[in-house]
């Protein structure tokens, strides 16, 4: 059996697969915020009651939203309790078993190769649009990748410049990372949330805001339509240095057929003159796909994914 985990900065999903890769199961876990020590036990006691119940030792792959320092610890501002951590180094020994982990938008893009929207595609880019924004190449099959995990983290880039220009009065928001501006910080599900507030609205979750649009309401309209300009110079700009052949989206905010329309209207005013835009795919596994490629780290770990 082989056991994936997509850590997010809300929740946490587990699920097993077995031999042909058919899902077995899936549980949703609220993520302890600031608590270490909880945080390891969630874990190793998800694995235990899974061998439990299918009668063997899973292999366990793990997808989490950050990079490894130059030590081989966690940088995750948006899951405080690993941030910093050994957290491959602490559980490896308790788990006593193959554990294999990568990025979660990794995760999330292999997923989507194996099987999913972009299959076959020679270079595809993955954007995951959740508490954060995770961003993931591959190429002929093999996620590209240094040592640290750390290659296409797009969410940390800064935004375009023509938007300050079109959006004067947009401030420039700090980032969990240190540095100000990033994609981050307007296009994630809270990035939502936080111009929401600058429009004059009232607190709201992504979500929300959402509904507040479709309702009707001005603030809100206002708001989507910058969050869309932002979001697609931010996707214009990666076409544009890396000329992918397909970007599937993920993340929550990937799971609404308007989001792909907005993006095709708004996309060819943020492209370099002469490139085209490459198709941009709703996910075949849904937005939370990244356990799926998770559990494939782990039935691959002879591979070199990443």
């Amino acid at each position: 059996m082989y056991y994936g985990f997509d850590i997010g900065g809300s929740k946490i999903a587990f699920a097993v697969f077995d031999d042909e890769f058919n899902e077995r199961e899936r549980s949703l876990h609220p993520t302890p915020a600031r608590d270490y020590p909880a945080f390891l036990t969630l874990l190793l006691t998800l694995v235990r009651q899974a061998d439990a119940r299918w009668g063997g030792a899973g292999t366990v792959g793990l997808g989490f939203p950050g990079v490894l320092d130059v030590r081989g610890r966690i940088l995750a501002p948006n899951v405080p309790a690993i941030d910093g951590r050994d957290l491959l180094g602490d559980l490896r020994p308790q788990l006593d078993r193959p554990l294999c982990a990568d990025n979660d938008a990794n995760c999330f893009l292999l997923s989507e190769y194996h099987r999913g929207a972009v299959a076959g595609a020679g270079l595809a880019l993955g954007l995951t649009l959740g508490t954060g924004v995770g961003g993931g190449l591959i190429h002929d099959g093999r996620l590209i990748n240094s040592r640290r995990g750390g290659c296409g983290e797009f969410g940390h880039g800064g935004i375009n410049a023509s938007l300050l220009r079109r959006y004067p009065e947009l401030p420039l928001y700090e980032c969990g990372c240190g540095l100000p501006g990033c994609l981050e910080t307007y296009v994630s599900g809270t990035g939502l949330s936080r111009l929401y507030r600058h429009c004059g609205g009232q607190e709201r979750d992504g979500k929300g805001v959402i509904a507040a649009w479709q309702q009707g309401e001005a603030q809100a309209g206002h708001c989507m339509s910058l969050y869309l300009d932002i979001l697609a110079a931010g996707v214009g700009a990666m076409m544009t240095q890396l000329d992918p052949d397909a970007v599937v989206l993920g993340g929550g905010l990937s799971e609404y057929p308007w989001l792909y329309r907005e993006l095709g209207t708004r996309l060819p005013e943020y492209l370099m003159a002469g490139v085209s835009a490459a198709p941009v795919i709703a996910p075949v596994f849904g937005g939370a796909g990244g356990v799926r490629g998770a559990a494939l780290l782990a039935r691959h770990a002879s591979l070199p994914f990443s």
